[in-house]
């Protein structure tokens, strides 16, 4: 969708995009943080105190509105922590985020050890986990 409309709005010179947060600390998030603590899918339990802050994706697009360069983002689909790696900001605690196309933030869930000797720069190609998603679903 916001490909097509990068495409329509380009001639108005608008810029048209997509911004897909991680697991975001949202109030209702957090109170039902005891019912995520106690269940797994596939073997892996979601620590949602991990999560990205709601402020988290406010300072990704002020990065946005002060990027030089918006126009060459038109019709994309850009992650929040993709964001917060090209911008060079972190979440109000501090902490950095590491895109769900990240292969360390993959590992991490599995093997803490491993993910350790990964570099957080190797990331899936969005094209990969779409076709991923759409295929398991």
């Amino acid at each position: 969708m916001s490909e097509m409309c990068g495409k329509e709005l380009k001639k108005h010179n608008v810029v048209c995009l997509s911004l897909w947060p991680g697991l975001v600390q949202t109030e209702a998030i957090m109170a039902s943080k005891d019912k995520f603590e106690k269940e797994e899918v596939s073997g892996i339990k979601l620590d949602v105190t991990k999560g990205e802050t709601v402020e988290y994706a406010g300072r990704a697009i002020v990065g946005l509105m002060n990027d030089k360069n918006l126009s060459g983002k038109n019709g994309k689909t850009v992650s929040t922590a993709d964001l917060g790696q090209e911008y060079g900001f972190t979440d109000i605690d501090g902490r950095t985020h590491y895109s769900m196309r990240c292969v360390k933030a993959g590992v991490s869930l599995k093997c803490p050890w491993l993910a350790s000797l990964i570099p957080g720069f190797i990331k899936v190609p969005w094209s990969w986990l779409v076709a991923f998603v759409h295929h398991y679903y």
